[in-house]
């Protein structure tokens, strides 16, 4: 392995074979990061001049044992080839340098070095032309030289003047087969995604035999270009990571043009970010009905660069659902409404079978796997009672299509010499039916009969008999209390377990032995009388024990509630004594079969729940337009919180789709009988409106980024939300090309090429999204005509000036024309007026503009109709005189850095300055007061106010965030002391305060057994009930996202001391653990357990060190972190340092509990369960 510096040195290491690292991790039992040292020998080399580029060359054949090290080094005007070799079998001590070659001036900066693999030639590829050498043992290499011209015109023409570069090679993975001897294939990529495709033969002439086009990926290219083995024996497969947006993954068949299968997203370059509540006045975001997300807010982020890679980029966590294919337009099918939607396996391998339920009738569809045919109706099915809506529909174990419709169960099987079934209760109509497939057994069918008045549970099975599909009962029909609004069937330990939903808000349970009959088993009141079962399902998961270590599968039945509640009960299957008595289970809840663990409130409307056929731990909730992910992982308790995503429907083919009003959602069976069509297997289906949409969910249970792209022709800078608009104002800059026989403006030249700044207006739920107005303007309502030549738009601001009795809207824009420093280099402040028509199109009218001599770094508004901005090194106060509508004279104060950041919280003005830190000033009779200032001389980058706990967080470019602390009364040195400080891998450029997404309605029985749930605080996370989650008692209400350009979102919680002392003794352990943190600071990892306040850089807790403890089995990691003996360390306990002992650690750990949750920790056992709980809360996401 070699390591070259910029320049001047190279250091080259030979590591130990992998049979000695091996031996060496088997002797550890296991890889000790702390002794592993997988080096063997190292040699350092001077080498004089800048290093370019550096590979190893191939050896000849029959001398593998020779290394060969070239490097392209640059000194002076001239770029040489020096090249070193050894012997691997004699270690470094034979290193040696071979004479050095000169490159000729065409070669003089080579974009990149191929080693090639037959014999030791190389190619080196610049900007126009690509030479190969070889021969280069021998004396100076020979070489061949091809121009690469460029076929392709650049794919943006007006980014620049020169012509895009190449930037990065790879060659094809090819099986054996597909090689040709003593050739290689080497595709090249051009940073606007022109890809070329070369091959090489190092005895033709010329050794270049092709050269031609592979296509254009659409993104932006730099070095993470590859090509990937798939086990394709004919196709290569091409994969890269946009460096400007979205990448992707591309198929390339001979003589096919690309055909793109994946995208690989990117959403930096991040330069702004803004929040748009989720009920806000467009029509799409005032939809929002599901009050789990309905306080939530939308992050939207300006992201991209150029005019084929800019965006709007929503910002938004959950599970992705991708689109499968185009969508399905119903049409007539469609007609009549819709109430439910099944789908089926087809036996022709034609497709899926398709049964949407109406009101007084149903239509069966077939919707055919190929693409180019259209969905048919398959009415010539006569055996199913097409006349009468479904109830319910399945497929059997054995592959019936079986409907259910309120006077008779159907069946029919998709072959020839079986007949059909037909069966007709006596005297009696069907109001709810549910299916249940017995693994390797057979297919049961639960009922409800309504007869008389009365209402009957009955159950049966398919089976075949005497060549025709039979329904055969299984005992007598067991009478219902009440009306039933939902069933549905679980299989355990060779028991039937039947759940019925009943209009009287209660839960009913029944049992049956293998081929018995129904009998009552237990009853469950749901605590309201509108708490009705719509629908429900059952769940597994894998529980463990809190008093041993055995796991055991648990059954979670989880309701969807008419009143839009969702209910998840543990369901004891082993307890036979009903509610009185009965033997423990392993969690010593008693005898409760079905006790509640968690219960959400997800809308005003009915929740329909159904389990995922793919994974048995998850459903789907669907509620009003949103569906989600119910994730019930299990772990140490029932009790542990589902994890709930929220679905996003994404099209590959549509950065900006969005998801049309849905009618219901439906999911195919994932087991498929073998012999019938896999199409669509585990697929969701989406019906919206007439149109109906396959889409593919992810298997992921933890959240992941789902962004959207909203698409613009330039590189937006600026974006924020406009409450009275109802839109999105965006600022971007695109480049202008003049061509000749323009009339220019302002006496530009013909043909020149100039930055032109422009403002668009973008409803972020509009359909279709307009961003396509003009060719040349997009969405650009700015009027050219007030922009002066080279001018640029730095930022831009709402504000709204009045008077008293009437209120203006503004936009404010701060630019900034010619270089720093120059005599020319002028700032304006531009003001505009957005007018909206009754269309809902808004244009601007330019009032006013203020001229600087220096560029306008920043700009806040000041109370009524005052502004304060940063020109230079200076800080102005103007205020607008609305009468006579003209500012008065300007107040100056002269800071020693231009501010970056001004923001104005009351009465204070806070600038974040360049190289000088924070400044906090008043507004005088005629002058500006500083206050207060920085302690410390920082890069300033952002600040933002935290008036509840009188803080200042600021960031700057050296990676830090630091928490400053503003007294009520100047000091005596008048600074702002800090409090923490924390160091980040990336320096965060822009923060914004979001609201916590709030469990909002918890209610734990298991818990209720032990002591009473704690009551409700006034005003603080409560749901409309006054109910509110156990753990959001005691977190914090707000938090921050921190933003990087490179795409990195933070997310940052300002807690109280208790919970910082806390999270703190849990971090230090955490840090202990190589499971948690392998590769840890030696400094860190031995410092006392006990949390120290005493430097503020450890006032930072790392919120990625808890994930992981989270991800990595947190309750047997807890109890593994109490039970390790570490460093010789001390803690605090009962006001006395004590050693650092197993039994110490516990009663520590209930000590930092019981100082936030005071009562609420009643026993020593709950404490580790409570603090879990208590920490997945704390560390859900923002957005």
């Amino acid at each position: 392995m070699a390591v070259g510096a910029h320049e001047n040195r190279v250091v080259i290491y030979a590591l130990k074979s992998m049979e000695q690292i091996r031996k060496e991790v088997q002797r550890q039992n296991g890889l000790d990061a702390k002794n592993f040292m997988p080096i063997h020998e190292e040699q350092f080399t001077e080498v004089d001049g800048a290093i370019l580029k550096m590979e190893f060359l191939h050896p000849s054949r029959g001398d593998e044992h020779h290394v060969i090290l070239l490097l392209v080094v640059s000194k002076g005007q001239r770029t040489l080839l020096v090249r070193f070799e050894w012997d691997c079998r004699a270690g470094l001590s034979l290193f040696e340098r071979k004479p050095s070659q000169v490159l000729a001036n065409s070669e003089r900066l080579p974009l990149l070095l191929i080693p090639l693999t037959y014999g030791t030639s190389f190619a080196l590829v610049c900007e126009h032309q690509i030479t190969v050498y070889k021969d280069i043992l021998t004396g100076n290499a020979r070489g061949q030289t091809c121009q690469l011209e460029h076929y392709e015109p650049p794919e943006e023409p007006r980014s620049s003047k020169r012509l895009p570069i190449w930037t990065q090679w790879a060659r094809p993975m090819r099986p054996t087969k597909r090689r040709e001897p003593d050739i290689d294939n080497i595709y090249l990529c051009r940073e606007d995604g022109v890809v070329r495709y070369i091959d090489i033969k190092e005895t033709s002439h010329p050794m270049i035999s092709s050269n031609y086009s592979a296509g254009i990926l659409k993104a932006n290219l730099s070095s993470a270009f590859a090509t990937l083995d798939l086990g394709d024996e004919s196709n290569d497969v091409l994969i890269a990571a946009g460096e400007l947006g979205d990448g992707g993954m591309w198929y390339l068949k001979p003589r096919q043009p690309l055909e793109p299968v994946g995208t690989i997203r990117n959403w930096s370059p991040l330069r702004d970010i803004t929040t748009a509540q989720a009920n806000g006045p467009t029509s799409n975001l005032a939809r929002t009905d599901n009050q789990v997300w309905r306080k939530a807010k939308r992050l939207f982020a300006c992201s991209g660069r150029g005019p084929r890679h800019g965006a709007i980029t929503e910002i938004r966590m959950g599970t992705e659902a991708v689109k499968l294919g185009p969508t399905i337009e119903l049409g007539e099918l469609a007609d009549n409404g819709i109430l439910d939607l099944w789908a089926m396996p087809d036996r022709s391998n034609i497709g899926i079978y398709l049964m949407i339920a109406r009101p007084t009738e149903t239509e069966l569809i077939l919707l055919p796997s190929s693409i180019d045919q259209d969905p048919q109706a398959a009415s010539e099915v006569e055996e199913l009672n097409l006349n009468e809506r479904t109830i319910a529909a399945g497929s059997t174990a054995e592959g019936f299509l079986v409907q259910v419709t309120p006077s008779s169960i159907n069946a029919i099987a998709q072959e020839h010499g079986i007949l059909p079934l037909a069966w007709h209760p006596e005297e009696a109509s069907i109001t709810a039916a549910s299916f249940l497939t017995i693994p390797s057994r057979t297919t049961v069918l639960l009922i409800v009969l309504r007869r008389r008045g009365d209402f009957y549970l009955h159950h049966g099975h398919f089976g075949s008999q005497g060549g025709r599909i039979i329904f055969e009962a299984l005992g007598e029909p067991v009478r219902l209390p009440s009306e039933a609004s939902s069933v549905a069937l679980h299989w355990v330990e060779n028991s039937i377990i039947a759940f019925v939903g009943t209009l009287a808000a209660t839960l009913q349970t029944y049992t049956a032995n293998a081929g018995s009959g129904l009998s009552p088993y237990f009853e469950y009141s749901f605590d309201d009388p509108f708490s009705i079962c719509d629908s429900l399902t059952v769940l597994m998961t894998k529980i463990q024990a809190v008093a041993c270590e055995e796991v055991e599968d648990g059954q979670l039945v989880v309701c969807g509630l008419r009143n839009g509640t969702v209910r998840t009960l543990w369901f004891d299957g082993g307890n036979n004594g009903g509610s009185n008595g009965g033997e423990r289970n392993i969690f010593g809840t008693g005898g409760f079969p079905l006790l509640l663990c968690e219960s959400l409130i997800f809308g005003s409307t009915a929740v329909k729940v159904m389990a995922d056929t793919t994974r048995s731990s998850r459903a789907f909730a669907v509620c009003g337009q949103t569906v989600c992910t119910l994730e019930y992982l299990g772990g140490a308790s029932p009790t542990n919180p589902a994890i709930i995503n929220k679905l996003w429907l994404t099209d590959p083919n549509s950065q900006a789709f969005q998801q049309g009003p849905l009618t219901c959602v439906a999911q195919a069976s994932s087991n498929i009988p073998q012999g019938y069509s896999k199409f669509a297997a585990g697929s969701l289906f989406y019906l919206t409106g007439s149109s109906l949409v396959l889409a593919d969910v992810s298997s992921s249970p933890n959240p992941e980024m789902v962004p959207r792209r909203l698409p613009l022709i330039g590189t937006p800078t600026t974006v924020f939300y406009s409450e009275r608009l109802g839109k999105l104002i965006v600022m971007y800059n695109t480049t202008a090309v003049h061509y000749p026989g323009t009339l220019l403006r302002r006496g530009i030249a013909v043909r020149h090429r100039a930055p032109q700044p422009a403002i668009a207006f973008v409803e972020p739920d509009a359909e279709p999204i307009r961003l396509d107005q003009d060719e040349e303007d997009g969405l650009n309502v700015l009027d050219t005509s007030c922009v002066l030549p080279g001018e640029k738009f730095l930022g831009l601001m709402e504000w709204f000036p009045t008077d008293g009795t009437k209120q203006y809207h503004m936009l404010v824009v701060h630019t900034a024309t010619g270089q720093e420093g120059s005599q020319i280099a002028i700032g304006r402040l531009l003001f505009f007026s957005p007018v909206l028509n009754p269309v809902g199109e808004v244009t601007l009218k330019q009032k006013i503009d203020l001229d600087h001599k220096a560029k306008i770094c920043a700009v806040a508004n000041y109370g009524e109709s005052s502004l304060v901005y940063g020109c230079g090194n200076d800080i102005f106060f103007r205020v607008l005189d609305l009468e006579h509508k003209k500012f008065k004279q300007p107040m100056k104060l002269t800071l020693r850095s231009p501010a970056v950041h001004i923001s104005v919280q009351g009465l204070k003005i806070h600038v974040s300055t360049e190289s000088h830190g924070h400044h906090i000033l008043s507004v005088g009779e005629d002058n500006l007061v500083p206050r207060w200032a920085d302690r410390t001389s920082r890069t300033s980058a952002y600040h933002l106010i935290a008036p509840e706990q009188s803080l200042i967080i600021t960031t700057d470019l050296e990676c830090r965030i630091a928490g400053l602390w503003q007294p009520r009364q100047p000091q005596l040195d008048r600074t702002t002391p800090l409090i923490f400080e924390a160091f980040l891998p990336r320096p965060i450029t822009k923060l914004c305060r979001v609201r916590r997404q709030t469990r909002l309605f918890q209610v734990n029985q298991l818990e209720r057994q032990i002591s009473s749930p704690p009551s409700p605080i006034d005003g603080k996370n409560e749901n409309e009930n006054g109910d509110v989650a156990w753990e959001e008692k005691y977190l914090p209400r707000e938090s921050m996202l921190g933003t990087s350009e490179d795409g990195t979102v933070y997310q940052l919680s300002l807690v109280d001391e208790a919970s910082w002392r806390l999270l703190a003794f849990i971090q230090n352990m955490a840090m202990r653990e190589p499971q948690i943190c392998p590769y840890p600071n030696p400094r860190l990892r031995d410092r006392d357990l006990e949390p120290s306040m005493a430097r503020k850089q450890d006032m930072h807790i790392d919120g990625d060190i808890l994930i992981r403890f989270l991800e990595r089995g947190s309750r047997t990691l807890l109890i593994k972190m109490l039970a390790v003996r570490g460093p010789r360390t001390r803690m605090l306990l009962d006001e006395m340092l004590v050693e650092n002992r197993t039994e110490d650690r516990c009663r520590r750990l209930r000590a930092l509990a019981t100082e936030i949750f005071k009562d609420d920790v009643p026993n020593y056992e709950e404490t580790g369960e409570r603090v879990l709980r208590w920490l997945r809360s704390l560390l859900m996401p923002a957005i």
